[in-house]
């Protein structure tokens, strides 16, 4: 369950099997139901669910025959008028009623259901072939139109089937539906190979091709239209040990895709074909080990708006150090270069894309209870466009970020972590053609968190979480190094848990959680200057709760729920309800 400001929905699902000697049966479904109404739009109401049931018997060894059932549904409805009362406190279930709204004209109701019976098998002449078939009558009923005809589905797998010494894996499924004047067609088809040449070198082959075929009811009007979509890839890697501690990996692979819409009026085409080649040397000495990669990858689209290409090019590199038992150093770095043209002349969206990222972590141990972790990253990345009619949107963006942690555990049933981060993101543009508008702006926050989790005695536990955030943002001059704060906010967030774990396996979690954000705009007055003045206020506070409880018979319960009283300016306060609650047999 949920109760949100803007919306309020449910959901629920389960599973059951149950096994009788020859006799088994298997039972699945699930429903969900979301109501949303943001301040200002219509109301929408999104409805689905699905049942799957299957009844079967087993009449030898390698053969199970079984009848089945399978039956969902969708429902998409908009509505106009006075938003609904959400009250600010949840009210017992099936108090909560929709105001009887009419149906907006602007938007239809949509409707979908499906249901399917029939007969199916499973065949199993040994242990690496497994047959799967079900034929049955299917009803639709979709867009006012109700159609029915035969379903038919056939699987087949074959897995770990080895040939002089290829190891060989098959994976085909094919499903038509024939409903009166539509049909529907599935064909999927994947085929994977493996094979050992030597100790030191190996190959993996996977080609895959899919291709469906779905007809559909063109609103308002007895056409009917199709679509046709097709997907094959082929991907393969070698990989070959030059030395024990030396290995070479090259991976390639070729993606095409086709996606067709066609209908009495129209005939819409997209193709795509991509494909992308790496090499990869990856070794390891001592205490010691690194890898280096180049990739290139090559894609084209085609379709009503002409042909557009993307290439791309990376150099990734990275090492690890461990030169004592207490100190460890990675460092990770890559340069990326994309660019990406169109044949359109009338398209002014060709841009090249340069990329360069570096992470360096390194971290230390003191003692076994105290540590220390440091984790630095830039990020550099300058976009540029070919036509000067974009120029005005090239830009830099550069991103700082560092990451200390200190872990410390002073006595038996103690744990104390505190993380740091520094943050700062800025977006410099190559040209400002209004002084009095820059667009250059700068993003920077300081987050504080430190957990402590105490072992009181064995089976009862306490943990306290407080996190402080600093945040601002403005405009930047780079040239200057000047910053303009626009904008500034402060978030605080604690959560204290008391935690209860029995012998027998129950677990019994009950806390409280707050958290408050502040929020204040800077402001140039005539005569006065920079004027600071708060803006936004938020705070929501409340209980939480979980409980697992298992049992000997089989029965477990776990449940999971928060309760908010939520605070917001210029708005009502408001009630906000988690609750997850899910029942286990076995």
């Amino acid at each position: 369950m949920y109760h949100g400001l803007d919306e309020i929905g449910a959901g629920t699902a389960f599973y059951l099997n149950v096994e009788r000697g020859l006799v088994w049966s298997l039972w699945q479904g699930d429903a969900n139901g979301l109501y949303r109404r943001p301040t200002g739009s219509q109301g929408e109401l999104k409805t689905s669910g699905d049942l799957k049931a299957s009844i079967g018997r087993k009449f030898h060894q390698n053969l199970d025959l079984e009848a089945v059932f399978q039956g969902d549904f969708y429902q998409f409805e908009r509505f106009e008028g006075p938003s609904p009362l959400f009250p600010t406190t949840t009210p017992p279930p099936g108090l909560w009623k929709m105001p009887g709204q009419p149906l907006s004209s602007a938007y239809p109701l949509q409707r979908i259901e499906r249901s399917l019976v029939g007969l199916g098998g499973t065949f199993k002449p040994d242990t690496l072939l497994t047959l799967s078939s079900i034929i049955g009558q299917q009803w639709e009923r979709r867009e006012g139109f109700d159609d029915q005809g035969l379903s038919a589905s056939l699987a087949a797998e074959l897995a770990g089937f080895e040939y002089k010494g290829y190891r060989n894996n098959l994976d085909l499924y094919l499903e038509q539906e024939e409903l009166g004047d539509r049909s529907n067609r599935e064909l999927r088809f994947n085929y994977g190979l493996n094979k050992a040449f030597s100790q030191n070198s190996a190959d993996r082959l996977e080609v895959y091709y899919r291709q469906k075929r779905q007809d559909y009811h063109i609103w308002g009007t007895s056409a009917i239209g199709t679509r046709m979509d097709t997907d094959q890839s082929i991907r393969n890697q070698l990989r070959y040990n030059i030395e024990s501690n030396l290995a070479f990996f090259w991976d390639t692979q070729l993606l095409g895709s086709t996606h067709e819409d066609r209908s009495p009026t129209a005939n819409a085409i997209r193709e795509e074909v991509n494909t992308a080649s790496s090499w990869t040397l990856q070794g390891q000495k001592d205490h010691t080990s690194g890898w280096g990669r180049v990739k290139i990858d090559w894609g084209v689209q085609e379709d009503a708006t002409g042909l557009k290409r993307e290439r791309g090019t990376s150099l990734e590199g990275g090492f690890s150090w461990f030169p004592t038992y207490h100190d460890s150093l990675a460092f990770l770095s890559a340069v990326r270069k994309r660019q990406y043209d169109t044949s359109d002349t009338a398209n002014y969206d060709d841009r090249d894309r340069l990329r360069y990222e570096f992470d360096l972590l390194y971290g230390h141990k003191f003692s076994s209870t105290f540590r220390v972790y440091s984790h630095a990253e830039v990020t550099l990345e300058h976009l540029v466009y070919i036509f000067g009619e974009k120029s005005d949107q090239n830009h830099w963006n550069r991103i700082f970020k560092l990451k200390p942690e200190v872990s410390f555990e002073p006595y038996w049933g103690w744990h104390n972590c505190a993380r740091f981060e520094l943050v700062a993101n800025s977006t410099d543009y190559d040209f400002e053609l209004d002084p009095a508008f820059i667009k250059s702006s700068i993003y920077r926050r300081y987050t504080a968190a430190d957990s402590l989790a105490w072992e009181i005695t064995p089976g009862w536990a306490l943990s306290l979480d407080y996190t402080i955030g600093l945040e601002d943002g403005g405009r930047f001059l780079w040239d200057e190094w000047i910053q303009q704060i626009s904008e500034e906010y402060r978030t605080q967030q604690m959560r204290a848990v008391f935690i209860r774990r029995t012998p027998a396996g129950i677990h019994f979690d009950a806390g409280v959680s707050l958290y408050e954000r502040k929020g204040w705009e800077y402001k140039i007055e005539p005569g006065i200057g920079t004027v600071k003045t708060p803006f936004m206020y938020l705070s929501r506070w409340g209980p939480l709760l979980q409980l697992t409880y298992p049992s000997v018979s089989g029965l477990s319960i776990r449940a999971v729920g928060d309760l908010s009283w939520v605070h917001e300016w210029d708005k009502n306060d408001y009630t906000i309800v988690n609750l997850d609650l899910r029942v286990t047999w076995q």
